[in-house]
């Protein structure tokens, strides 16, 4: 080594030495003719300084051929002797380097470079196997690739240095076709077969020298050095030739030369790239920010228009013709979050396309606006923002990192003006933090979405009212009275209620400010150009003042901006004057609580105005507005005087007029309505009444009315929970009280929380749940930390605590589960519960707690569900008025099961079937269904072949591989055996024996012996001996609460194996009358448990003939759960509860008549031993309430059992139960997609049923065809027509375009008090009941012979094949329904749908694709996937060929004189089917719509929405074509390519499914390429062009990995040869 730099040294040294010889004609550096300027030796610390000796005899010049030879010797002796080859190689290039640009030494050194470049390659290619095995083995020495060698001669590139430039140019392109003729061999392309002489795969990939990452990276070091050269070198020109050229642009065509030899277009080489055309077009566009700045040369503009050309070709392919896809929450799967514009390995083709392309996307603004359209949770909000944040950063990162920022200095003086990453901050101004950047983006984003739903619905107000027509006083409507003016309809009104509370939490939690809203509200009146176009006095409207005077409620705003201004300019008190429209307040449809929002404005801050009496002088508009004062003064002296008189009519809020006197009170003075909503909740008098009991205690106070709640200003709403809370809810002393002015403490005597209370608080929570969910997250938070305390064992509960446990429970149980089922992290509230539900030992507490767990898991209907399973480490929310996420979820199995309650443990395994029958679980990487279901319950679960059938198949074949063995069964002998034989039993034949009884005690304190003992109590009843229940009581009371399902189902077993051993077909009279009295008589069994036991799945109903007759006894014969069924429907408990004043009288009568008992002490008398555990406060809850989530459970065993009758009775009979039931039309949605195709439900009367059962049509909005269905009136699905579907879709259509419409039925409740408050999942959801009615309707006919017959012993299914057969006889059934084909036609011709003009835009389409995910998949989205079948084959513009294309050749295109058509941008793109890939829109708005474009806009709809079933359906629809031998043109490929083109960040989780698509679409390129005849070594085609680009993309952005392209590879390899080379550079990358 040291002899190498020596010797290199003196070559240095000469060449600053002697410059008098010429360039050797034919050399590397035979290019210039001018004389060769003498300059300065260059220093360099490896190779002597300026003032060192030259050293003699190391290096003479004379003799050339011998330099060259000795520097080749030298080198490869210093590598033989254990230097690593890449040092020893970087010496050589920088004494290159060094030499003087003008000595012929130069040309020496480049030789030698080129002699030591082909003994590498050689070495390389002789000893392939053992370098790959050294590098694996991390020898460096050993393991040093080619590549690594290659890269080092890109630091011969200097700018001032162009003959060394040119040089290493040609050395380089040299080297290049030196390693091609390697690597490929001698053979031209011409006579390379696809055997003898071509290499195969595996063999190409061993001697793959130069992969194309190290060519892409020495294209991007030259090509950047270019784009350097482009701006800063003088247009110096040479006197070579005819043609002055530049120096520049004689290095410009030198490089072109190199791009021609890495492409494969040069002589030798034609045909065998080692970068493909795509990836060059990609280094060699330098961004559009460069692009466009006019900073580049003429040719080299032209090869970046190129390059920007063809990857704005590759846009249109790679993204939807219209991806506008509406975000619904709740309704969306996770990946929909991350729309397919923001995703960083598309940022890089999106940045080509025009802005008339790219707008076919989604933006953060939409997506807020349509989220707080939707009232979705906040956190929800905020998530969606900084999801959109986060994907935008890696898109622009991912831009900037592939655009080329030049270090010209005159480019940065312009101030970065064309920077690409808009991060640009201007010199001397202070970078902003990224918190404080996010801040104003998200208060930006916010603050325009609801100025633009503010405008909307005032112009849907001011639509829907009368304000010209003068108002006629004498004819007041029934709403008003001469003091207060309330319009006939109002309902409107909810809409400004739910925007008002939007508005205030973000400006109370300071996301948004007062200023900026206030600006933008008068913006909305007074436009910046209202001056030239006038128009203010139609856009005046007092509903801006009303919303403003919500905000001034907030004390920070009133005595920060609102104080600043009243004390200065008075600049927004003008404004808000300018804003007011005097004739609304006289017109017909006055609202006096709008109206006078501008004089309640005055009053409120009236002690922050300056000079009161001079303020109508300043501002002379007060005039219009301040006759209508007085009428304010009289309804608060009138509202004064009835609180003062006890009158409370006001406050109850029962009629509308009073309710909007008391609104209206509440916007003049700061908390005078919230506190005396209070004192008239919690009167300031004792006055005590007993809920249940002397334990139970109330203050009694009043009742107050939903309207009025409704109608207060939101800063009183918000005040009074706040007082609720902070006086009722959460002290663990219990209620606290304030008498006689004292301090608030707790009262003796009062130990409970009134009702009314309690109704108040569940009604504030859905009339402001955005600016009251602080106070939610802290109960939440609360519950979290009681429950972990729980966990650590031996924690005791005050009485206190324990109220106030029970109170909440109920609270959210019986009243806020739709609050829940839309709050945005209730998939994890099953956190706050987890541990209460193994360690709470009160058992009254634990019944609450069981039924708030099983309805809390059926609420869920995410996979989110399943995440919050599987992680152990959370730790609830942050309490933080700032939304906050969860963070990052490590998917981790919890060590102990989530439920030792079999009940609940079988629920939750049910509601995980649905969520994957309904979802799916394919795009949440990493989690394991098996580990899911495994931490359900310690042992495995065991369920009979009639619920197997329904389950998905991944569950099902869970359970199928870890079936346990049946539990053991109670024998009858058995029982009677061990009463025999156990003295312990004594205490139950002879009472009195304290020893005995200790003995039995002790006796059935083992686990494994407790489901015993309510056998033998049974056993003892029918012997006519029962024992004493005392005995009974103290013995179950050792018993775990949780465990009485268990017991229960042990029990109900021994029952039926009782009556199996008498040999009866049916139960016994006597049977039933026994189990009646265990469970009212003594009430040793719950209702509940006895339905779950006789329907928990473990036995097959279909040929169980006696559990079926018991639970048709229970629900429907039992005598005094009829009697109890019976008083339910005498006390018509209401649907709406929020209306109904008399819910706590009913409820209380009910308890009455039928007290509960929660320790077994129903049959006894006296004092009791031991003594009974805390009465707890009983609200909402009873036997019914507990029973209707069981009675979910048991509604899918019965509908599984096939016996029709039983299940239409229990409908009939019980339906009223759902009245109550929180989410009734979630539920029934849910059944009828999880057992669509059960023959149960195909027929007329069984799911007219099921509808009544859980459908409340007054609340619902229901076609007329489906009412007409539930009347009676019809029982055939014949309407389904075009005019009906499109009725349908038009219905989403509206709600996704934030359509506000005055509502199609009267009646209907209030929005925040809906089951769904989301107006588009509602619409969903409506749809969906309706389609899914009239598929059973239309299988009625076939599914007859289905239900099993116990009289002809079948068909019974129960075995996986039949279970597959099913389905695919499912799919076949799907195919004859028309609503797939009718909505195609509507579609596809639009001009055949009822209205043509209506929702003509892709709105009407993408409420097609959210419609087919809502539904079944084989329903309509497979429908829609398998039709692009019929797309490719049929339609014309698809099976015509594009046009042929020349190879690209760089060097030809330098030497052109003029831009080549070749050369034209956008002449590829002009081929016949250019309208298929372009903006659905684009072509709609030019009349260039197309139905291949149409179907792949629909097409993409669905795959959006859909899950990984539709990406099965779509790889099987691709194979079918792949494989069907009818494919036969380069346009049908292009096409399917597109298809797949938006899904690739989606698929590349999917290895198998991945692999599968990308072989069947190079299968298809097999197939198409013998029909065409443009391919030959010169031309490919446009569409074959564009297919190639795909891949490459593919393999760049989205790489299966590295098996996944060996796997492809016979694909590969059966394509022509030059295709074949072009795909090969991919393999082994």
């Amino acid at each position: 080594m040291e002899r190498l730099v020596e010797y290199l040294t003196g070559v240095v040294e000469s060449s600053y030495e002697d410059l008098a010889h010429l360039v050797p004609c034919g050399s590397f550096l035979g290019l210039f003719d001018e004389r060769p300027t003498k300059r300065a030796r260059r220093t360099d610390p490896r190779f002597g300084s300026n003032s060192a000796p030259h050293q003699q005899g190391l290096f003479e010049f004379d003799n050339s051929e011998d330099s060259c030879d000795t520097i080749t010797h030298l080198t490869q002796t210093a590598i033989s002797q254990g230097a690593r080859a890449v040092d020893v190689l970087r010496v050589v290039v920088d004494a290159v380097r060094s030499v003087h640009d003008a000595s012929a030494v130069l040309d020496i050194g480049f030789r030698a470079l080129f002699e030591i470049y082909q003994q590498r390659l050689q070495y390389h290619s002789a000893n392939r196997y053992r370098v790959e095995a050294a590098a694996e083995q991390g020898n460096n020495n050993g393991g040093e690739t080619f590549g690594k060698e290659y890269l080092l001669l890109t630091q011969l590139f200097e700018l001032h240095r162009p003959r060394t430039w040119v040089a290493a140019v040609r050395l380089m392109s040299m080297v290049t076709k030196s390693a091609i003729g390697i690597m490929y061999g001698s053979a031209a392309p011409d006579d390379m077969g696809s055997g003898t002489h071509a290499a195969s795969l595996s063999e190409i990939s061993g001697l793959n020298l130069l992969p194309e990452g190290v060519c892409r990276e020495s294209i991007r070091q030259v090509w950047r050095l270019l784009l350097d050269s482009a701006a800063t070198e003088p247009p110096q020109a040479s006197v070579l030739g005819a043609t002055r050229r530049t120096r520049w642009q004689i290095r410009f065509e030198a490089t072109m030369e190199l791009l021609d030899s890495y492409v494969g277009r040069t002589e030798h080489c034609v045909g065998r790239p080692l970068v493909s055309y795509y990836m060059i077009s990609r280094e060699l566009d330098p961004g559009a920010a460069v692009a466009e700045s006019g900073m580049l040369t003429g040719e080299m503009q032209r090869i970046v228009d190129l390059c920007f050309g063809r990857k704005r070709r590759l846009g249109r392919i790679l993204l939807p013709p219209d991806g506008s896809w509406p975000l619904i929450s709740h309704a969306s799967r996770a990946h929909t979050v991350k729309h397919v514009y923001d995703q960083p390995g598309y940022a890089l083709v999106r940045d080509s396309l025009t802005l008339e392309e790219t707008q076919r996307g989604a933006s953060a603004g939409r997506v807020v606006a349509d989220l707080l359209y939707q009232r979705a949770p906040i956190d929800e909000v905020f998530a969606a923002m900084r999801n959109h944040r986060t994907m935008q950063r890696k898109a622009k990162a991912a831009v900037a990192n592939d655009s080329y920022m030049p270090n010209s200095g005159e480019y940065m003086a312009n101030g970065g003006e064309y920077m690409a990453n808009d991060k640009y901050v201007a010199n001397g101004a202070d970078a902003d933090t990224d918190a404080e950047i996010e801040r104003r983006e998200s208060s930006m984003l916010l603050l325009d979405a609801m100025a633009q739903r503010i405008e909307h619905i005032v112009r849907f107000i001011q639509r829907q009212c009368d304000f010209e027509t003068l108002l006629d006083e004498r004819k007041l409507n029934a709403n008003s009275d001469a003091t207060m003016i309330v319009p006939r309809k109002f309902g409107y009104w909810e809409h400004m209620n739910e925007v008002a509370d939007q508005l205030y939490y973000f400006v109370l939690s300071d996301t948004i400010s007062y200023t900026d809203i206030h600006a933008r509200l008068y913006a909305l009146v007074f436009p910046a150009d209202s001056d030239i176009h006038p128009g203010s006095e139609a856009r005046k409207d007092n509903s801006y003042i009303w919303l403003l005077l919500q905000l001034l409620h907030i004390e920070k705003v009133a005595a920060g901006p609102v104080r600043a201004d009243l004390a200065g300019d008075e600049d927004m008190l003008e404004q808000l004057l300018q804003m007011y429209n005097e004739r609304q307040i006289v017109s017909r449809d006055a609202f006096y609580l709008r109206d006078l929002a501008l004089q309640a404005t005055m009053s409120h801050q009236q002690a922050s105005i300056r000079d009161n009496h001079g303020v109508k002088f300043r501002h002379p508009r007060m005039a219009v507005a301040m006759p209508f004062a007085p009428v304010l003064f009289q309804l608060q002296n009138e509202f004064g005087q009835q609180f003062k008189d006890e009158n409370y009519a006001l406050l109850q809020g029962r009629d509308v007029c009073a309710a909007m006197k008391t609104a209206t009170v509440s916007q003049i003075r700061q908390y005078v309505v919230p506190n005396a909503l209070y004192t008239f909740l919690v009167p300031a008098r004792e006055s005590v009444a007993q809920l249940q009991g002397t334990e139970t205690t109330y203050l009694q106070g009043g009742n107050v009315g939903f309207q009025l709640l409704d109608f207060i200003n939101v800063g009183g709403k918000h005040r009074l929970l706040q007082l609720i809370y902070k006086m009722m809810l959460a002290h663990e002393q219990g209620p606290q009280f304030q008498f006689d002015g004292r301090q608030p403490s707790a009262r003796a005597g009062i130990t409970c929380v009134s009702p009314h209370v309690v109704d108040t608080v569940y009604m504030l929570l859905y009339n402001a749940p955005y600016s009251n969910e602080l106070m939610m997250k802290e109960v939440l938070e609360k519950l979290r930390r009681s429950d972990k305390a729980m966990a650590q064992g031996g924690t005791r509960f005050s009485a206190a605590n324990l109220r106030w446990l029970y109170t909440v429970y109920q609270l959210m149980n019986c009243r806020l589960l739709r609050f829940f089922k839309y709050y945005a992290h209730a998939s994890h509230l099953v956190h706050h519960l987890r541990h209460s539900l193994v360690h709470v030992t009160h058992r009254q507490l634990y019944r609450s707690l069981e039924c708030f767990a099983l309805c809390l898991v059926n609420l869920q209907h995410d996979v989110g569900f399943l995440q919050a399973l599987m992680n152990p480490a959370y730790h609830g929310v942050p309490l933080t008025p700032h939304p906050s996420a969860l963070g990052a979820i490590r998917y981790s199995k919890p060590k102990d099961a989530w439920f030792e309650c079999a009940m609940l443990a079988r629920n939750a395994a049910v509601v995980i079937a649905r969520i994957e029958t309904m979802r799916g679980l394919g795009d949440v990487p990493g989690l394991e269904l098996d580990e899911c279901l495994d931490s359900l319950a310690p042992q495995p679960q065991l369920w009979a072949p009639a619920v197997l059938r329904y389950l998905p198949r991944a569950v099902r074949a869970y359970y199928t591989r870890r079936t346990p063995q049946p539990s053991a069964r109670v024998s009858p002998a058995s029982v009677r055996q061990l009463i025999g034989a156990r003295p312990e039993h004594a205490a139950l034949l002879r009472p009195g024996d304290a020893a005995a009884e200790s003995a039995l005690a002790a006796f059935y304190a083992a686990p494994e012996r407790q489901a015993l003992f309510l056998c033998v109590v049974w056993v003892l009843h029918e012997r006519q001996t029962p024992p004493p229940m005392a005995v009974v009581r103290r013995v179950l009371l050792t018993f775990p609460p949780m465990q009485m399902s268990s017991h229960t189902s042990a029990l109900l077993d021994f029952i039926v194996a009782c009556e199996i051993e008498r040999g009866t077909a049916e139960p016994a009279a006597a049977t039933m009358q026994l189990l009646n009295d265990f469970m009212f008589r003594f009430q040793l069994v719950h209702h509940e448990h006895v339905v779950f036991a006789l329907t928990r799945g473990e036995h097959d109903l279909r040929t169980d003939r006696m559990r079926l007759l018991l639970t048709r006894y229970v629900l429907l014969e039992s005598p005094q759960f009829s009697e109890r069924l019976d008083e339910w429907h005498r006390l018509d408990f209401q649907g709406r509860y929020w209306a109904d004043f008399e819910h706590w009288k009913k409820q209380d009568t009910y308890l009455a008549r039928f007290p509960e008992f929660f320790e077994f002490e129903a049959a006894l008398e006296g004092p009791l031993e031991p003594a009974p555990a805390l009465s707890l406060p009983v609200y909402y809850e009873n036997g019914m309430v507990r029973l209707l989530p069981v009675l979910e459970f048991a509604l899918g065993r019965m509908i599984e059992a096939e016996d029709r009758g039983l299940l239409r009775d229990v409908l009939d009979r019980m339906g009223i139960l759902y009245r109550l039931h929180q989410v009734p039309l979630t539920t029934l949605m849910n059944t009828l997609f999880v057992y669509f195709n059960a023959p149960t439900l195909h027929d007329a009367a069984v799911v007219r049923s099921l509808n009544r059962a859980l459908l409340d049509m007054s609340q619902q909005n229901f076609s007329p065809e489906f009412e007409q269905f539930m009347r009676g009136d019809t029982d055939d699905c014949t309407h389904i027509d075009a005019r009906y579907v499109s009725r349908i879709i038009e219905r989403i259509a509206r709600a996704i375009m934030r359509h506000i419409a005055p509502p199609t039925k009267q009646n209907l409740p209030e929005i925040h008090y809906r089951e769904i408050p989301n107006p588009i999942l509602l619409a969903l959801t409506e749809c969906v009941v309706e389609l899914l009615t009239w598929w059973c309707l239309h299988c009625a006919p076939s599914s007859a012979k289905r239900l099993y017959d116990s009289a002809r012993n079948g068909p019974l299914v129960a075995s996986e094949t039949e279970f597959r057969a099913e389905e695919q006889q499912r799919r076949t059934w799907a195919a004859e329904w028309p609503l797939a084909q009718l909505l195609l036609e509507l579609i596809m011709e639009p001009e055949r749908r009822p209205e043509p003009g209506a929702y003509a835009g892709a709105t009407y389409i993408h409420s097609t694709g959210l419609l087919a995910n809502v539904l079944p998949d084989e329903l309509l989205a497979f429908p829609i996937v398998q039709h692009l079948s019929r797309i490719v084959l049929d339609e014309p513009v698809l099976k015509s060929k594009s046009g042929p294309k020349r190879y690209f050749s760089f060097v030809e295109f330098a030497r052109s004189s003029q831009l080549s058509a070749d050369a034209d941008p956008d002449a590829a793109t002009r081929f016949a089917a250019t309208s298929v890939f372009n903006s659905f829109e684009q072509n709609r708005n030019h009349n260039m719509a197309n139905r291949p474009n149409t179907f792949l806009t629909l097409l993409h709809s669905v795959l959006h929405y859909g899950g990984i079933a539709t990406f099965n359906t779509l790889s099987d629809t691709i194979h079918a074509l792949a494989t069907g031998g009818e494919l036969c043109s380069d346009i049908q490929l292009l096409y399917l390519c597109a298809t797949v083109g938006p899904i690739l960040y989606r698929l590349v989780d999917h290895e198998s499914l991945y692999v599968q698509i990308l072989g069947d679409l190079l299968s298809s390129l097999v197939q198409i390429c013998p029909r065409i005849s443009h391919l030959d070594a010169e031309c490919s085609t446009d569409a074959i062009e564009q297919v190639m680009d795909f891949f490459c993309f593919v393999k760049d952005q989205f790489d299966p990995g590295r098996s996944a392209w060996r796997r492809l590879a016979p694909h590969i390899a059966a394509l022509p040869v030059l295709l074949r080379y072009q795909l090969q550079c991919m393999v082994d990358q």
